[in-house]
């Protein structure tokens, strides 16, 4: 399934409602996505693709980074 950038003001909308839900996007996920979907509120990924390759330790830890850098503390998330 490819990343499908058009429901990212979904995911901001449900992350402006309910600011400590988690927030699971799948389909389409990588290191070149995934800002994306963190900026718009995402905390959980789902990246099945992107974690297929010789080494996956690169695209997580890159995917992981890009949810910590948009999550600030108590769930909360900073505005893009």
């Amino acid at each position: 399934q490819r990343f499908m950038a058009d429901m990212m003001p979904k995911v901001r909308t449900l992350r402006e409602k309910y600011p400590k839900l988690n927030i699971e996007v799948d389909g389409g996920l990588s290191p070149a996505t995934v800002d994306k979907a963190t900026e718009a509120g995402a905390n959980a990924i789902v990246a099945g693709s992107a974690s297929f390759v010789a080494d996956p330790k690169i695209p997580i830890l890159a995917m992981r980074n890009s949810v910590i850098q948009h999550v600030s503390g108590e769930g909360k998330f900073k505005k893009a």
